[in-house]
């Protein structure tokens, strides 16, 4: 979110300062991995239609921009027991938002697609402009860009204090003090240690994603048609969703098929650097990743590891981000707490935090968003 605001900025010839804890594109958050899911569908809450349209047209820019591919289509199979949340809502977005999408029962899916095991009277959506997109390249694009028009980029330089009054805002580093007229915090999971007490309620979560080696099995392969792998998400009901990312040309490492359990966690608690993030993987996280996958693709029994890497979730006190200004704060833009959906968001969020830096108000469509509404949990005065 903070590469793709400081790009933002740039181009609209804004004088803009970007500082990262860490050096990035990096792994301490919801921002690496090789690809990121992307869906227009939105079975979360229906609200999110009109930002992901825009982002859609956002990363499309900047892959124009940067010469290279951002955003895949692949196609989006979401699905379940029947009566699942995820597909049902996705069919409400659907319909409110007059999206392109195709109902389809447990035995439609695997005469479609049958690498996948589904009850036959099961409820999925497919998505055709589903799909992924590449995050460390999606940063690596939006620092370039924002480099090039004249940003300035402070990278593993930790904030050690920060403040606003009505004049400005401040933020104080090791390398120096540094002034301007507005301020964005999107801070990920130091985003409680950024805000102090004054915080709505995050909690961070370290999550594992797998690869499956795919033995070029062509069921496997990325593609839209029968037989050829979707991205995918199948609904448990009260466990932690499981999905998939295929494969795709040119990917790097880790390869193969990417998949991994949503907010499965756990909690942690943060130290300075990040270490937690480095942590062991746990081969029982592995081992029921792996278990859960095979329930809904069988042919994944026969397959090993490839490789395993954590990722940082910021949850929210409602899984929906907090974006908007700071509510004490008008000088101040937060971002937070993007609960592990976040990334397909980023390049509109980039847009949004660049409007409320610069007048301090946005004509994009974040109100569900705020970070007053009771959701939020926001914990400081006022």
């Amino acid at each position: 979110m903070g590469s793709c605001a400081l790009a933002e900025l740039a181009r609209r010839g804004v004088r803009a300062l970007g500082i990262d804890r860490f050096d990035p594109p990096h792994d301490r958050g919801s921002s690496h991995g090789g690809s990121r899911v992307i869906r227009l569908s939105y079975f979360e809450h229906p609200d999110y239609v009109p930002l992901l349209r825009r982002s859609y047209e956002c990363f499309d820019r900047m892959s124009h921009d940067a010469g290279t591919t951002l955003r895949f289509e692949t196609g989006l199979l979401v699905g379940g027991a029947a009566g699942n949340t995820a597909a049902a809502g996705m069919l409400r977005s659907a319909q409110l938002h007059d999206l392109e999408v195709t109902a389809l029962d447990g035995a439609e899916v695997m005469r479609r697609f049958p690498q996948f095991a589904m009850p036959r009277d099961g409820d999925a959506v497919f998505e055709r402009r589903g799909g992924f997109v590449r995050p460390e390249a999606t940063i690596a694009a939006a620092l370039e860009a924002a480099a090039r028009d004249g940003a300035r980029i402070e990278r593993s330089s930790p904030v050690l204090s920060w403040g606003s009054d009505a004049s400005g805002a401040w933020v104080e580093t090791a390398r120096g003090r540094f002034e301007a007229s507005s301020l964005v915090l999107c801070g990920g999971a130091w985003m409680r240690e950024i805000l102090g007490a004054d915080a709505p309620a995050l909690q961070p979560t370290r999550e594992t994603m797998v690869w499956i080696d795919d033995e070029s099995d062509p069921a496997w392969q990325v593609g839209t048609h029968s037989n050829r792998m979707p991205v995918w998400l199948f609904d448990r009901g009260s466990e932690p969703a499981v999905y998939g990312i295929p494969r795709w040309p040119g990917m790097g490492s880790p390869t193969g098929l990417k998949v991994g359990l949503h907010g499965r966690g756990p909690a942690i608690e943060l130290d300075s650097s990040g270490g937690s993030v480095d942590a062991v993987i746990d081969s029982e996280v592995v081992a029921q990743t792996l278990a859960t996958v095979a329930h809904w693709l069988p042919s994944a029994r026969a397959r090993r590891v490839d490789a395993a890497r954590h990722c940082l979730y910021t949850m929210s006190a409602d899984s929906e981000f907090v974006l908007g200004l700071h509510p004490h704060l008008p000088r101040v833009a937060v971002a937070c707490g993007f609960s592990g959906h976040g990334f397909k968001f980023a390049p509109v969020i980039g847009e949004v935090l660049a409007d409320l830096a610069v007048s301090g108000n946005t004509a994009l469509p974040i109100a569900f968003l705020a970070p007053t509404r009771q959701g939020a949990g926001w914990m400081g005065r006022g």
